[in-house]
């Protein structure tokens, strides 16, 4: 006997959003010792469980339910969790919703740092087929890594049908990312734009604006180094973080 596991849908809708993120941070090793408690601190900072309880907070911040996770660490670093999820199910039915929508993130930290500069990535996509809209949680994502550069694009795919069965290609009007971004961002980072709008494609980067040493400094402060120290590590992290936002 065949048993039917079906999520049955309700309002279904065949447009597909997709939010995607790269996010990037610098970090300044000035030893090997600081490039092993670095090391240490993304993979317990970065580890799978963490990044799955992460992800959990974003779907239920967009109103989703887990349905499945899949999630594995690497070594030497580096963490991969995928949620399939749904919409929360309504109070007065157990029909639940969006069985094709997911929320995946993967991390990319450099194993060797570069003239002591070590670049951690995260990409993040969430993608739903729905009511609920990924853009709910962009200044989430956002304040929860600080990165010192940000790279979204949003996307709308597919077509479904307006009740005079007319064919729709988008569902809710969109406007420039920055409309979305809160306003402490948008006065602390560099922000560029570019849209698409007949393809339904938006893209937005940014970048921090103004330079803390010691938010990139790792094993050490600005009071442990001298001026010309200081001077020489803001001018390189400065030139990462405006390499990154340029290319």
């Amino acid at each position: 006997m065949q048993i039917d596991n079906k999520i049955p849908l309700y309002g279904f809708n065949n447009l597909t959003k997709s939010l995607s993120f790269s996010l990037y941070r610098v970090h300044y090793l000035h030893s090997a010792q600081s490039m092993s408690s670095y090391h240490a601190y993304i993979n317990h900072t970065y580890n799978s469980d963490k990044l799955t309880e992460l992800l959990s907070k974003v779907c239920h911040a967009i109103g989703g339910n887990v349905l499945n996770v899949a999630k594995q660490d690497y070594t030497p670093q580096g963490a991969s969790v995928t949620l399939m999820i749904s919409e929360e199910a309504k109070p007065e039915s157990l029909v639940a919703h969006l069985d094709k929508s997911h929320l995946c993130i993967h991390t990319y930290p450099e194993e060797t740092p570069q003239d002591g500069i070590a670049i951690f990535r995260a990409d993040i996509e969430l993608s739903t087929c729905g009511v609920i809209s990924p853009l709910k949680v962009l200044n989430y994502v956002i304040e929860e890594f600080s990165a010192d550069v940000i790279d979204i694009d949003y996307r709308i795919r597919g077509m479904t049908r307006e009740r005079e069965r007319n064919k729709c290609f988008r569902d809710h009007d969109i406007i420039e990312r920055g409309a979305y971004l809160d306003k402490q961002t948008l006065q602390s980072s560099d922000v560029a734009h570019s849209m698409l709008p007949n393809k339904n494609l938006y893209h937005c980067k940014l970048a921090r604006r103004v330079i803390n040493l010691n938010k990139h400094l790792f094993g050490l402060t600005e009071r442990d180094l001298k001026n010309h120290q200081i001077a020489t590590i803001s001018e390189q992290i400065r030139l990462q973080v405006d390499e990154l936002f340029l290319a």
